[in-house]
């Protein structure tokens, strides 16, 4: 049967900056978005990396109702806030002023066209006179403001008129400070206006802001965009085949399903490669069998090896940890993680589980305690940031340690155990 549209290869399966033909809307995810943007809350979009965090605000709201603040490892508070003001046509230069911690100031002007009386008062730059007595004029506002300082953006982005949801990507890039002082800004924006902040970030602490600043409850809400079921997964898959009129065997689709590890980018992926090697570029005029289980386990492997070097840098450098110690807590920390099942990584270690794995084969044996395991896995995300391993890969939420990058575990799976140790810097096993 002959296909009625023609669709892209790369607008039905892939990762690219736009969203797939395939997005699915999930009970719980979509419409949890939909109603709490109409409340007045800010919105946490949170869960493991490429699980469609991005696509869910992209899907619902229009490109002009949003302005995105891309956060960096090297992001401020004073210049996520400087890039905010720029979104809403503010235009910013340093002042010769400073404030009270000594930082400079910001010179804020907010410039408009329009047609006011020529008797009209205020900072005007010239214009032609017009038949009915008026001047096209552009007229500016002025102000010097603390860019640290919640309450003089709220100021100018009030006086610019700014109705725009703040989308806050990548928060998790932030330093850790940077996080927590956002956080207490955050109930200041609440207070004080309208604007609401639509915050996404890779964590699985569905707590994280409020743990930073308890007053945020009641006024955030949280998206965990990270669960998948089978069945929605497989419903992606169904989507594509059906806009490409191509056909996946039932196994084949069930090992893809299986393969990318509960993570619908890798999903997404897999899919695409699986087209690009039988050259279905767009959608096919009659109806073509695509894919064996051999090609699918083919296509994982790739994916692995891809960012094998990545992820063999990043378990050298974790193992370092935040410095030189005795008790080596993140080399063994990764052993923990290596010496798991992909179903525990995906569920999440428990400090006690991790503490009963590293015991039994850890030098300092009965003299390792339980609180080192502890005080070692609430750092997690510093060692990861010390050492630029970004995105992340291990996240301690919810007090369970977890792997966010489904990559990484398509990695390990491709790996031996005793090659996996040997990144960590254990010695070879004889």
């Amino acid at each position: 049967m002959a296909a009625e549209q023609t669709h892209k290869l790369a607008e039905v399966f892939g990762t690219s900056r736009e969203v797939p033909q395939t997005y699915i809307e999930r009970p719980g995810v979509d419409d949890r978005f939909l109603n709490d943007i109409t409340r007045d809350k800010h919105i946490v979009i949170h869960g493991a990396s490429k699980q469609g965090k991005t696509c869910l605000r992209k899907y619902h709201l229009a490109e002009n109702d949003y302005v995105v603040i891309q956060c960096t490892r090297d992001s401020s508070k004073a210049s996520l806030y400087e890039m905010l003001l720029k979104h809403a046509g503010v235009k910013c230069e340093v002042s010769e002023s400073r404030t009270l911690s000594g930082s400079r100031k910001l010179h804020a002007t907010i410039s408009a066209e329009g047609k006011i009386p020529l008797i009209a008062e205020g900072s005007v730059d010239g214009g032609l006179e017009s038949e009915n007595g008026h001047e096209n004029v552009t007229e500016s506002k002025d102000f010097e403001i603390d860019p640290e300082d919640a309450n003089d953006v709220v100021r100018v982005l009030k006086a610019a008129a700014f109705k725009k949801y703040v989308v806050i990507e990548d928060f998790h890039y932030l330093d850790e400070d940077v996080q927590q002082a956002l956080a207490f800004d955050l109930k200041v924006f609440h207070e004080m206006s309208e604007f609401v902040f639509i915050v996404v970030g890779v964590w699985l602490e569905a707590n994280k802001l409020t743990l930073y600043n308890g007053d945020l409850s009641g006024r955030i809400a949280t998206i965990n965009a990270d669960h998948w079921e089978p069945v929605h997964l497989q419903e992606v898959i169904n989507s594509g085949t059906a806009l490409l009129n191509i056909s996946i065997g039932e196994a084949v689709q069930k090992l893809i399903v299986d393969g990318c590890q509960g993570n619908v980018g890798l999903l997404q992926e897999v899919c695409y490669r699986l087209c690009e090697k039988y050259k279905i570029w767009n959608t096919q005029e009659d109806m073509v069998d695509v894919g064996s289980e051999a090609d699918v386990t083919e296509m994982l492997r790739a994916v692995a090896d891809e960012q094998a070097a990545r992820y063999r840098n990043f378990l050298a450098r974790f193992s370092e940890g935040l410095g030189e110690t005795q008790l080596e807590m993140y080399k063994w920390i990764g052993y923990a993680v290596i010496t798991a099942t992909p179903e525990e990584l995906r569920r999440g270690l428990r400090p006690n589980v991790i503490f009963h794995r590293i015991r039994p084969n850890h030098p300092a044996g009965d003299s390792l305690q339980h609180n080192n395991v502890i005080q070692a896995l609430e750092r997690v995300g510093k060692v990861q940031f010390k050492h630029k391993l970004q995105p992340l890969i291990f996240d301690f939420s919810n007090g369970e340690l977890v792997v966010v990058d489904a990559n990484f575990l398509v990695f390990a799976q491709t790996h031996t155990n005793d090659e996996l140790l040997e990144y960590l810097g254990f010695e070879p096993q004889a």
